[in-house]
């Protein structure tokens, strides 16, 4: 991020391009693997291979625990407009802050692991509200990442340094989200932290170009009672290009989720398990029957595109992004008659100015349908963690002094359908949300 005292913040440092891992899918009739016993492998592997080191490659690397992170202040207002059925819930403001710890070690050239501390324990924000626990009981501190990173060869770079290739292992960062251009929120909330093993693969093209592979295997939820744990298991290609002040990127997602269970559905429902129990975090707008065809669960497969343009206009930098997304396996609602499919995300957004230098601006416009993509994983702030929402982002970012930004959001958001069954994402939708920040880094 800012400070270059403490390289981890910098996203680049573990998310190079990316990698082809397989896919993992059970068919009758065909090689079933295990995928408790896969990802314990997958993690097994990585950590011999990382011991295939030679003494002198061991004694050229820098030992020690680097340590960074943030704290941010923050003064939020919400209002609302009244609901369908003439209710409206009352404004409020808040105060929040949140706080990162991150810490990092190359443990020699080949291996390396990174770790985040954050305050806490919702998994879509690191956001404590004063005053909360009541009569100043402590925040909770909970962690975030916790991943073990290993490349075939040195400092992760390929032979010739045409690229990079590394795999990592645990509580990993999200490598399918792009940092920097523009605001990539339409369906992944930046602070998920994926549990799993992954693998990013990037090759340069030419002097101007590259190309990148993500992929993995996630588990979503560990099933005490049987083996089937539902997962994800994504691959994402891109294109990267660069000539002059103009940059050109592009890149296509497959996000495959298979073994889902009725407690999934229900959570990217109204963010309950059907025993009534909470998720992780507030979520909800998918329909029952709707985001895989049927409420027990089952599969999930969504295609997703986005790309970007950054260019300057004189000593300007301008960026201009936007996506779509499908969700393959959605279904009209036969539990709701007349809900249909309702499976397709897109946003649009303009970003312009750097925030070190003058200021930076941006706005966009973000439509995540009902059963678009699992409510659980949508940015929380954005249409307040809900699918069927549409809405309108603005933002400003000013860097004020040495590692310290001044920053202000403005999201505005209503329901995309209203019809019976979409009771839980109408309710508050027609929302207003100011974000007035002070951040730290270090």
């Amino acid at each position: 991020m800012s400070s270059g005292y403490f390289p981890i913040q910098k996203e680049s440092l573990w998310v190079a391009g990316n990698s082809p891992w397989p896919s993992i899918h059970e068919k009758k009739g065909a090689f079933t693997l295990n995928k408790r016993i896969l990802t314990l492998v997958a993690g097994g592997l990585l950590l011999t291979a990382a011991g295939f080191v030679t003494d002198s490659q061991a004694e050229e690397t820098k030992k020690g625990l680097q340590f960074g992170g943030s704290i941010r202040g923050r003064y939020e207002h919400m209002s609302f407009s009244a609901n369908e059925d003439g209710s409206e819930k009352d404004s409020r403001g808040r105060l929040r802050y949140r706080l990162r710890l991150d810490g990092k070690a190359l443990i020699n050239p080949k291996a390396q692991f990174y770790f985040r501390l954050v305050s806490g324990t919702d998994s879509r924000s690191g956001n404590v509200t004063l005053g909360d626990p009541a009569d100043y009981a402590p925040n909770l501190l909970s962690i975030r990442h916790a991943a073990l990173v290993y490349s075939p060869w040195d400092m992760g770079k390929l032979p010739g340094g045409k690229g990079q290739w590394k795999f990592d292992f645990g509580r990993v960062k999200n490598p399918y989200m792009w940092k920097g251009h523009g605001k990539d929120m339409m369906l992944w909330d930046g602070d998920i932290s994926l549990a799993g093993a992954g693998t990013q693969f990037d090759h340069k093209l030419g002097d101007t170009g590259s190309f990148f592979v993500n992929a993995g295997y996630y588990a979503i939820d560990e099933n005490s009672k049987g083996d089937k744990d539902p997962y994800l298991a994504p691959v994402q290609l891109g294109l990267l290009f660069g000539e002059g002040k103009t940059t050109f990127g592009a890149r296509g997602s497959y996000y495959y989720m298979n073994e889902l269970d009725a407690n999934f559905v229900s959570r990217g429902v109204n963010g309950e398990n059907v025993d009534g129990s909470n998720g992780a975090t507030n979520s909800g707008g998918n329909v029952e029957d709707g985001l895989t065809g049927s409420a027990d669960g089952g599969k999930l497969a969504v295609i997703s595109t986005q790309a970007f343009v950054s260019t300057a206009l004189g000593s300007v930098p301008l960026t201009l992004s936007g996506g779509y997304s499908e969700n393959t396996s959605a279904k009209a609602s036969v539990m709701h008659p007349g809900v249909e499919k309702n499976s397709i995300a897109y946003n649009i957004g303009l970003e312009g100015g750097a925030k070190k230098k003058a200021l930076l601006l941006g706005a966009g416009w973000y439509h995540i349908e009902a059963n678009a993509f699992p409510s659980q994983f949508i940015d929380s702030d954005l249409l307040d963690g809900h699918t069927n929402r549409e809405g309108l982002l603005i933002y400003m970012s000013k860097t004020i002094m040495k590692s310290t930004d001044f920053n202000i959001q403005f999201f505005s958001s209503d329901a995309i359908a209203t019809d019976p069954g979409l009771e839980g994402s109408v309710e508050n939708a027609d929302r207003d949300r100011l974000q007035v920040d002070i951040m730290y880094k270090f």
